[in-house]
């Protein structure tokens, strides 16, 4: 078979086939690229366009800061993220304007929102890494910049373009499009951060009239071109560039600035050497201390922001309100002395103190002290602090609820001996001794624990309840269990604050009021208001308000002061001391609480960290220390606060009476009642006593008075009294045995020796009294007779009185027995028996005065 060869021209056409299908597949693959690009461009743009946010005009802005008024409505306190005041384009002045725009944006009125030519060389050295790329944002991408964009967090490289195009695209189609260049100018002014701030309550000062206000006093519309040219250099660094921290360096940034102006024209060279010649600290005003100024109120600027977060669920740090306070920057400047160390030289910087201060009449806060060196949202000692109180919890846990629900008397009486818990666990007082029986005003003067137990037992074994509701009522929190040692404060434990709002209780005859401090609350995006109005409630009868307040008036000074007081003082148990190698007195805790009808007072001193078992150091206060310091402290604040102070009110469901010391139930005075053993006491209405003691009661006369007469010897005889119950064996057995349970014959024994060196013995006092009618003294006899010697020859009458009287005292002598006696012939005996009918020689007499 033939071969058949194929023509060489088709090969070449082949090839040219295969070039021409290579082309097609670069057109394709460039067009598919194009088309991919153009693709990626148009969703990155689309990207751009539906991630970005609308553009509102109030999101330009931080929330303004909340703003604390004091109690005269002057402003106490800036609180939030940033402390900013808006001031419209008409505010700023020319020079601070040019000084912007030709540090910042010098092309900005000629751009509509991006300047391209920086913008690509900014981009371009992104790309390529370098760190000195620059923003090459225009002011109207910083304001989106700034608003949109949050401070602090790092972007990739990825980020940042992404961010930049956003930028870009908001500051050209959402600002630029809707806003004059002037209002750009006030958005930029308005949210710039100048760092400092004059309240540390906020993260810094925003805005160039806040700024102004801060480092120039004055407003920015009053600034030179020395003080514009400074704050426009700011822009760039705020912290690094403050004013007040750094001023060389602040002085460098200006002249960067003031030859940018020079370089656009705003100024002139002459200008620029003017401004550098003013030395910087002749613009500024003066740092303010926050120390003085804020940190000393920080306790109650922090307290009350807390409150109306608990109340209202609105948060003064990130809402803006305006909060009203019952904060008294008068009374608080008293505080301040205390803090600072110029009312009591505190002997470290571990000792620490805190004080609350309530309004009695409204129960509001007024001031407050959280410590020394305080620090904002710290360890707010005087509200959340929960130390034991120590004998200030008598008056509450104690006596009021006694003197309502057992006594309902100042006078009752306690007998301070050895006594123990119902566990049989020991109590004693501060001084290790017993005084016997003793009434309440002096039980709790003298802050004996012993009749405080005993009060809380009596009170507790009729209702426990009675004690624990109570406490309650006046917001004080025991624990989950109440227990006997709560008695005299031992529990953990309670805040100034508290026992400050506890004891106006007694203040306000009964009633309490929950300690608040604000009035009233404006929110300032909502325009809503809140109110805050107290309520009263009664937790005690007036009386027994009134009658711890009378006892407590003799705490503070003489009792007639009209104020009342009381101290409290934790010590140390023996073990503890033991333990750790302490002397006795050594104490935890030292309480006073004060209060007149305007002011309730709660001042707690000692050390935050207590003595520990390792080798760290621990820190204590004596008895002494602790005694004086509060001494101190309260003594300044009762000289400064308590003025015109009005008597505790006086209810008329109570009476005043005279009792008799030492009897025991109480009886009323006798008019023979010495006046040392005569005190004055209240007593409920109804309740008070009316039997009178018979100790002093007036002595009976004797009877049956008769005389014999033997030569001049007129012998006189009488029938004797019977034994006054005072004296009498017999009856005070019975008394004591009743009375005083197990302590009787201690008692007893102690009365026959009272009576003995207080009366003496019983007896009798003779006396003859003359034609005048005055009674002559002739003797004193323990017998029942007395021999009278008549003068020799004696005829007439005589008229004797026989007093029954004890030899010692004698305030209560009888009124006397009368014998008339007639002598006839001194040398005739008349012995005449009174029985006999010869009735005119009878000389027996039974005749009184």
């Amino acid at each position: 078979m033939k071969k058949i060869k194929i023509p060489k021209f088709k090969k070449r056409k082949k090839e040219e086939n295969n070039k021409k299908s290579i082309w097609k597949l670069i057109l394709s693959i460039v067009l598919v690229g194009a088309i991919i690009l153009v693709s990626l461009i148009l969703a990155f743009s689309l990207y751009i366009v539906i991630s970005s946010p609308n553009f509102e005009k109030e999101e330009l802005y931080q929330t303004e800061p909340s703003i604390i008024y004091d109690i005269n409505g002057n402003e106490l306190a800036r609180v939030g993220a940033e402390d900013s005041t808006v001031v419209s384009y008409d505010d700023l002045p020319e020079v601070l304007v040019d000084a912007l725009v030709a540090t910042e944006d010098s092309r900005f009125f000629q751009h509509n929102g991006i300047d391209l030519f920086r913008f690509m060389t900014a981009t371009f050295k992104t790309l390529l890494g370098s760190k000195d790329a620059g923003g090459a944002s225009t002011l109207s991408m910083q304001v989106i910049k700034n608003t949109y964009t949050k401070k602090g967090e790092k972007e990739s490289k990825r980020e940042s373009i992404v961010r930049k195009f956003r930028d870009i695209y908001m500051a050209v189609f959402k600002l630029e499009a809707n806003y004059t260049k002037e209002e750009i100018i006030e958005f930029y002014l308005n949210t710039q951060w100048f760092a400092g701030s004059t309240s540390i309550n906020t993260s810094g000062t925003t805005g160039v009239e806040r700024a102004s206000q801060y480092y120039f006093g004055k407003s920015v519309k009053d600034i030179s071109l020395a003080e514009a040219s400074l704050m426009a250099g700011m822009f760039q660094n705020p912290y690094r560039y403050n004013l007040y921290t750094n001023p060389e360096g602040c002085r460098n940034r200006q002249k960067v600035v003031l030859k940018l102006l020079v370089r656009h024209g705003y100024i002139t060279e002459d200008q620029m050497n003017e401004v550098l010649e003013i030395p910087i600290s002749t613009l500024l005003k003066g740092k303010e201390s926050t120390s003085s100024k804020i940190e000393s109120k920080q306790a109650f600027i922090d307290y009350v922001i807390n409150e109306v977060n608990s109340d209202l669920g609105l948060n003064a740090r990130q809402t803006s309100l305006k909060i009203y306070t019952t904060f008294d920057p008068k009374v608080q400047s008293y505080l301040e002395d205390i803090e600072n160390g110029d009312v009591f030289k505190f002997p470290n910087d571990e000792a620490q103190e805190a004080i609350a201060i309530t309004n009695v009449k409204d129960g509001s806060v007024v001031a407050m002290s959280g410590g020394r060196k305080y620090q904002a949202m710290g360890n707010n000692r005087a509200v959340t602090m929960n130390r034991q109180p120590g004998s200030t919890a008598k008056p509450l846990f104690d006596y009021a609820m006694y003197i309502e629900h057992i006594s309902q008397s100042t006078y009752a009486m306690f007998l301070d001996e050895p006594t123990k818990y119902s566990n049989g666990a020991s109590i004693s007082d501060y001084d290790n001794k017993y005084r016997g029986l003793i009434t309440m005003r002096y039980a709790l003067e003298d802050s004996r624990n012993i009749p405080a137990l005993l009060a809380f037992k009596e009170v507790y074994k009729l209702d426990p309840e009675i004690i624990k509701n109570f406490v309650h009522s006046v917001g004080i929190n025991y624990g989950t269990d109440l227990y006997e040692s709560a008695s005299i404060g031992g529990f953990n434990g309670v805040s100034p604050l508290e026992l400050s709002a506890a004891y106006a209780s007694f203040a306000r005859g009964g009633y309490y009021i929950k300690p608040y401090g604000y009035t009233k609350v404006v929110n300032n995006t909502t325009g809503q208001e809140h109110t805050n109005s107290y309520t009263k409630t009664q937790v005690m009868e007036e009386s027994t308000a009134f009658m711890i307040n009378d006892i407590l008036d003799g705490v503070y000074g003489s009792g007639s002061d009209n104020i009342a007081g009381k101290t409290g003082t934790t010590n140390l148990t023996k073990d503890d001391r033991t333990r750790w190698n302490l002397k006795p007195g050594t104490a935890n805790d030292a309480w006073y609480v004060t209060y007149n009808s305007n002011y309730a007072t709660a001042l707690w001193y000692g050390y935050d960290r207590f003595y520990k078992e390792s080798n760290e150091n621990g820190w204590f206060i004596t008895s002494s220390t602790g005694g004086n310091a509060r001494k101190t402290i309260m003594r300044y604040i009762v000289n400064k606060l308590y003025k015109n102070n009005e008597s505790f009110h006086v209810p008329k469901t109570v009476k005043k009476v005279q009792i008799e010391l030492r009897t025991f139930p109480a009886q009323l005075c006798s008019s023979n009642t010495p006046d040392k053993m005569c005190v004055s006491e209240y007593f409920v209405s109804g309740t008070e006593p009316t039997d009178e003691s018979n100790r002093y009661s007036t002595l009976s006369n004797p009877t049956n008075g008769s005389y014999t007469i033997n030569g001049n010897l007129l012998t006189l005889n009488w029938d004797a009294i019977n034994t006054p119950d005072a004296i009498s064996t017999s009856y005070l057995r019975n008394h004591f045995d009743k009375y005083y349970g197990d302590y009787a014959d201690k008692y007893y024994n102690e009365r026959i020796s009272d009576n003995s060196s207080t009366f003496g013995t019983l007896g009798y006092e003779l006396y003859l009294r003359d034609s005048n009618g005055k009674d002559n003294y002739i003797g004193y006899t323990n017998s029942n007779s007395f021999v009278y010697n008549m003068p020799n020859n004696s005829t007439g009458e005589y008229t004797f009185v026989v007093k029954s009287a004890y030899s010692i005292f004698k305030s209560n002598r009888s009124s006397g027995l009368v014998i008339n006696a007639k002598a006839i012939d001194s040398n005739i005996a008349d012995i005449v028996d009174n029985n006999s009918s010869n009735n005119t020689d009878t000389n027996t007499y039974n005749n009184t005065n």
